[in-house]
């Protein structure tokens, strides 16, 4: 069988996006904030401060939503109160259950800059928003508690809380 001809090395040319534009500024050496410590544990105010930041979401959800049947013209009595205070808390809750499962923290937690290191399956996503849920009316005791090293929120995420990078550079 007769060997094959070498292939032509046509793709050696560097592409555009690869060279240097002459006049622009040299490109960094490292366009990337160094990593932070693994080791380093988030501080419990700043757990609690993204904490008291959801509470406060959630009440102002709760406040919009109260403002909106109010405009559409509801007379505000108790039952239409409770109706649009729970469709408020409704739409809060299930904005964070996105943010635990697309962007690993609590909208509150985000803020402060503080995630879980690893990706959240929606239903390890779901166990967190429900414990998310419990804790608020506690002020966020119970995730905020260490147990042998760990806070109920690393517990329940099955995942470590990290510092999020921030990107102020680019």
């Amino acid at each position: 069988m007769p060997e094959r001809p070498p292939t032509p090395r046509q793709l050696d040319i560097p592409l555009v996006w690869e060279q240097e534009l002459p006049g622009a500024p040299p490109s960094p050496a490292e366009p990337f904030p160094p990593p932070l410590e693994e080791d380093e544990p988030v501080s419990l105010g700043r757990l609690w401060l993204g904490i008291l930041a959801d509470g406060g979401a959630v009440l102002l959800a709760v406040g919009l939503f109260w403002s909106l049947a109010a405009f559409l013209g509801a007379a505000l009595r108790p039952p239409q109160l409770v109706a649009a205070g729970m469709a408020g808390f409704l739409c809060a809750t299930v904005v964070a259950l996105g943010c635990f499962w697309g962007w690993r923290g609590s909208p509150g937690m985000l803020l402060v800059g503080v995630s879980f290191s690893d990706p959240q399956p929606f239903a390890r996503a779901a166990r967190v928003w429900a414990l998310w849920i419990a804790a608020l009316p506690l002020l966020g005791l119970p995730l905020t508690l260490r147990v042998r090293g760990l806070t109920g929120a690393e517990r329940a995420a099955g995942s470590r809380l990290r510092l999020r990078p921030s990107h102020a550079g680019a």
